[in-house]
């Protein structure tokens, strides 16, 4: 499997495109250099480039998807969007992914989805959920804390 990786302004996909996890964002992250477009996510170099927003973004999906046998930290930085994860920016859900999270209201609108036909995972109300669509918060530590995460990786992981 070979990750997707080229980030133009036609690109919908940023990782693995047979990923199990596809995390459905608005906005697309910046390239370092516009013309090169490594094997595979170079996550930390997109944290140097894009700032803390984009650090947020990708230490919440770590938390969510790394295996117990490594610290998310680790995650992040050497595995996250190679193999397991895709980030979508597309306007309709990919065929092959086994979980969609739909990050923040502006997706869930470009999707057509509302909380309307989904059921809250929480007392909260933070999460949403329909079969294997989650509508959840735009991943930000204010929006997005830990107790959520905890409860959404509990549900990837099939502990729920």
């Amino acid at each position: 499997m070979t990750p997707s990786t080229t980030m133009t302004q036609d690109c919908a996909l940023l990782g693995a495109p047979d990923a199990r996890v596809a995390l459905y964002l608005p906005n697309r992250p910046l390239w370092p250099q516009a013309d090169v477009c490594p094997q595979a996510p170079d996550v930390p170099a997109l944290i140097r480039h894009n700032g803390n927003h984009w650090r947020k973004i990708f230490s919440i999906l770590a938390k969510l998807c790394s295996p117990a046998s490594m610290r998310w930290q680790d995650y992040r930085d050497q595995a996250v969007l190679h193999e397991d994860e895709v980030i979508c920016f597309a306007d309709s859900l990919l065929l092959d992914a086994r979980w969609h999270l739909i990050a923040g209201k502006a997706s869930w609108q470009r999707l057509g989805l509302d909380t309307a036909n989904f059921m809250p995972l929480d007392t909260e109300g933070r999460v949403w959920v329909r079969d294997n669509i989650l509508l959840t918060p735009y991943p930000d530590y204010r929006q997005f804390p830990n107790r959520t995460v905890d409860r959404v990786r509990a549900l990837l992981k099939g502990e729920r």
